[in-house]
C-alpha cells in the first residue's frame, strides 16, 4: 500500500506553491482563530486554486467552530476536506457535503481507539494532544497503541518528521502520514529542504 502524505498548517503562499510540486496527496490550512499557522483568507483562496491544479486534496482545519462559521469560509474557499480537530458532532457538518477528517486525540481518546471506527464513511487522524495544544505540537504519541487500531485506514500525525518517518513505517502502514512542526524552521514557516526530506524518505521507502 503506497502511503499517503499531507502537509499542513501552510500561512504562506510560496511555501505552498512549493509543497504542491512534491509529490503529495493532501494539503492543510488552518482556520481556527488566533492560531499560531492562522491562514489569511485571501491566500487560502489562492492555494486552493493551486492545490486543483496540482492534483492535491486542500484541507481545511477547524477546532470546534459553529457550522455557519464554516459555511462562511466555504463561500470563499472551496475545500476539499473538512478536518474537525476539536469535540465537534461529525453529523453536524454532514450539511457541506464534503469529506470529514475527525482527529482523534491520542493522549485523552485511548478508550476510543479500541471501539470500532467508522472509516467507511469518515476519516480518523491520531494525533498529540499536550496540555491546551491541539496537534502541532512537535511532539509524538506512543506508536505501540497502532497495534490496536485499524492503521491502514487512518492518517497518523504527531510528532512526524524527516528523522523518525521511517521508524514509524518500518512498524506501521498508516493510510497517510501528516506533518506540521516537523517540516518548520519556526512555526507557520514551512522549510523547503525538510519538506523535500520528508517526501523523498517516504516515497522511496523500500
Amino acid at each position: 500500500m503506497k502511503t499517503s502524505i499531507k502537509l499542513c498548517g501552510f500561512k504562506y503562499i510560496e511555501d505552498i506553491i512549493f509543497a504542491t510540486s512534491l509529490d503529495i496527496n493532501y494539503l492543510g490550512m488552518i482556520f481556527v482563530k488566533n492560531a499560531q499557522r492562522t491562514i489569511n483568507l485571501d491566500t487560502a483562496i489562492e492555494s486552493v486554486q493551486i492545490c486543483k491544479e496540482r492534483g492535491v486534496k486542500s484541507v481545511g482545519v477547524f477546532l470546534n467552530q459553529h457550522p455557519s462559521e464554516i459555511e462562511t469560509i466555504l463561500n470563499y474557499v472551496d475545500l476539499d476536506i473538512l478536518q474537525l480537530h476539536g469535540t465537534e458532532n461529525v453529523e453536524d457538518y454532514r450539511v457541506f457535503e464534503k469529506d470529514i477528517i475527525k482527529t482523534l486525540h491520542a493522549s485523552k481518546d485511548l478508550s476510543l481507539v479500541g471501539k470500532d471506527l467508522d472509516t467507511n464513511n469518515l476519516y480518523y487522524l491520531l494525533d498529540t494532544s499536550t496540555n491546551d495544544l491541539h496537534g502541532g505540537t512537535g511532539t509524538c504519541f506512543d506508536w505501540k497503541i497502532l497495534k490496536d487500531v485499524p492503521v491502514e485506514k487512518l492518517f497518523v500525525a504527531g510528532g512526524l518528521k524527516p528523522d523518525n518517518i521511517i521508524d514509524l513505517l518500518s512498524n506501521y502502514e498508516p493510510k497517510c502520514v501528516d506533518v506540521s512542526s516537523g517540516i518548520e524552521n519556526k512555526p507557520g514557516h514551512k522549510d523547503h529542504d525538510l519538506m523535500s526530506d520528508f517526501v523523498e524518505k517516504i516515497r522511496t521507502y523500500k
